[in-house]
Parts: C-alpha cells; sequence; structure tokens
C-alpha cells in the first residue's frame, strides 16, 4: 500500500509541472521592436534577409566586350589539344577534342592540363537557323549596320548589312610555359601548323537569344523600324574558306575566314567546327619537353569600306 501512495505522490506531481509549464510566458522580440521603432533587437531589425544565388553554366557565355553596329562577338577561346603520354613524330596530328589521331594509346587526358574535361567550347542551341553550326567550336560577327542612325559618318559609311573581313593569324610559336605561366622562349617548337576544316555556316535573327547580351535584346524591334528587306541574305558560300591553316609563329599574317558583300549578313553570323576538324600538327623532329605548350591567336573583323 505504500507503494500505492508513493507512485501516486508522482503522478500528482508531474500534473502539477505541466500546468504551470503552460501558463508560462517566454521573452521575445516585441512587433514595435522587430519593427525598428525601438531598438528591441540590438542592431538589424526584424524580419532580417539574406539572399542565395544557386548557379550553372553550360559551355562558353564570355562576354568580350565588344560592342557597334558591327561587331567580333564569339571566337573559340581555347582549342584544347589534350594531354600525351609522348611525341611520336610518325603520329604528328593532334585534334580539339584531345586526341592524338592514329595513336589511341597515346591519350592520357583530353583536358591539355589534366583536369579531365576537354576545354573546346561547343555552340549549344536549339535555333532551327544554325542547326548546321550546333555542337561546334565557333567564331560569331553580329552584323546590326542596317540599324545605324545619326550623321556625321564618313561617306562610304551606310546603313547597310556586309562589307567585312573575319580573318585569324598566329601571335607566336608553341611554346612551352612555366608553373607560372611564364613562356620558355628558348624552347619553342618551329614548325607547328594549325589547320580548320569543313567551315560551316548558319545565320540567324534571334540574336539575343544566341548571344545573351543586353545590347542584342531590342534587335527584333530595331531591325523592323527601318523597313529595311533587302539586306537579308546570307553570306555566299564561295566567300567562307572551307579549310584554312595558319603556321604557329611569331607576327603571323591573316587568314581569311569568311568576307561579305554588301547586303549580305544581317543578323549574327556564325562559323563553325567539328573539334576533330580542328588539328594541330607538330613538326616530326619536334623535341618536346615534360610541359604544357601554348600558342596564341588573334581573330580580326575589319570592314572593308573604302
Amino acid at each position: 500500500m505504500k507503494f500505492t501512495k508513493l507512485t501516486s505522490s508522482v503522478l500528482a506531481g508531474a500534473t502539477l509541472l505541466s500546468i504551470l509549464a503552460s501558463t508560462a510566458s517566454f521573452a521575445a522580440t516585441s512587433t514595435a521592436g522587430s519593427q525598428g521603432v525601438t531598438d528591441d533587437n540590438g542592431g538589424t531589425p526584424l524580419p532580417m534577409y539574406d539572399k542565395t544565388v544557386a548557379g550553372i553554366s553550360f559551355g562558353d557565355n564570355t562576354n568580350n566586350g565588344n560592342t557597334g553596329y558591327l561587331r567580333l562577338q564569339m571566337v573559340p577561346h581555347t582549342l584544347d589539344f589534350g594531354n600525351h603520354t609522348l611525341f611520336d613524330g610518325s603520329k604528328p596530328d593532334f585534334t580539339a577534342d584531345g586526341l592524338n589521331l592514329a595513336k589511341a594509346d597515346n591519350n592520357r587526358n583530353p583536358n591539355y592540363e589534366s583536369n579531365g574535361t576537354n576545354q573546346t567550347a561547343i555552340l549549344n542551341t536549339e535555333d532551327a537557323k544554325l542547326s548546321d553550326v550546333k555542337g561546334k567550336a565557333w567564331a560569331t560577327v553580329v552584323d546590326k549596320q542596317i540599324t545605324r542612325t545619326g550623321t556625321g559618318y564618313d561617306a562610304n559609311t551606310t546603313p547597310a548589312s556586309g562589307s567585312w573581313v573575319l580573318s585569324v593569324k598566329s601571335v607566336d610559336a608553341l611554346t612551352p610555359v612555366d608553373d607560372k605561366g611564364n613562356p620558355m622562349a628558348a624552347d619553342a617548337i618551329t614548325g607547328a601548323k594549325l589547320s580548320f576544316a569543313d567551315t560551316q555556316y548558319g545565320r540567324t535573327q534571334e540574336i539575343f537569344g544566341l548571344t545573351g547580351e543586353t545590347q542584342d535584346q531590342t534587335w527584333a524591334k530595331d531591325s523592323t523600324a527601318t523597313g529595311v528587306k533587302a539586306d537579308d541574305k546570307d553570306v555566299a558560300k564561295d566567300a567562307i574558306v572551307s579549310n584554312f591553316s595558319t603556321p604557329l609563329a611569331a607576327n603571323g599574317a591573316d587568314i581569311t575566314v569568311a568576307s561579305a558583300a554588301d547586303g549580305e549578313g544581317q543578323g549574327a553570323n556564325v562559323f563553325g567546327w567539328s573539334r576533330e576538324n580542328i588539328k594541330l600538327t607538330m613538326p616530326k623532329d619536334a623535341t618536346v619537353k615534360n610541359a604544357i605548350y601554348k600558342a596564341n591567336l588573334t581573330w580580326t573583323l575589319s570592314s572593308t569600306v573604302a
């Protein structure tokens, strides 16, 4: 019986504590204080906020900063010929998908820095006008010259598409770099060549959809406002160079990629190459170091108006 009474006493105590808890009052920042009427929070008023940005990207969407009625909007910023075990002079050709042609057992990594992923960017697009260049390394010339307005231009400058040339040239030889990226000029390779084959072409009026640059956002409205329709023609096929190459050497000569005549190329003109059609050919007698080798190219868009 004593055990039973003890149990009853414990239960009664628990019930009493429960009642006290339900009627207790807890401190909090007041509504007035949370809105900054009084400084109850001792700092930033409530409610307070912060932000998160979730980001992901695909391909190369680098903005080069170029502006104007006629502009060079994109070029292949990196051509990645991969990392390889050795150099075999009998198999001197490498492609921009990171492979040594005809010597598959020599391919260590499709990334020349050995980071895993090949860095030769390709075009992502669902624009049917650009189907021939989708999935290819690409260069873009934007021609919005029909929207040129105002006065003070040279007499030969008109609000019309075309009269431009896209070219590329070598800046320096294929040269090893040290761990800081500095060129080791004494060990540069003489006689290497870079070639592009089977140039493809596409042209679209959906410029903003291609570039994502705010300067192209009003193109549809601006181009319609001009009332000009006769300019809406592709760059002529025979003015697009299908195959071209350049020696990798200092102060190389400009090699024409494409040229637009008067009235051609309104909109965005895209030139594309499959990665396997961009080839680096080393001289067969080249002596290589365990190093990263680099060479630089300059792409130029120029006007041919007299």
